[in-house]
């Protein structure tokens, strides 16, 4: 796989993905990614970025501040 912006080689590997909500801060650890060696720009694959956004809507109504929670690949 290719970077689409620079076409450097892009590796499997995690990352953490960072939501601002304005009330609150969601981060999301160890969500498997495509990372461009070259430029770091990070892909994810449709079921990852479903699944991370399904854990954003879960917790969007806490009430803290900044929730940092670990990526699962389960069904919530």
């Amino acid at each position: 796989m290719k970077c689409f912006y620079c076409k450097g080689k892009m590796e499997e590997t995690t990352t953490s993905d960072f939501t601002d909500l304005g009330n609150c801060i969601i981060v999301v650890r160890g969500v498997p990614c495509h990372k461009c060696a070259e430029c770091g720009e990070v892909a994810f694959d449709l079921k990852v970025g479903e699944r991370v956004e399904q854990i954003v809507n879960a917790l969007k109504g806490s009430m803290q501040e900044v929730a940092i929670v670990r990526y699962s690949g389960e069904a919530a």
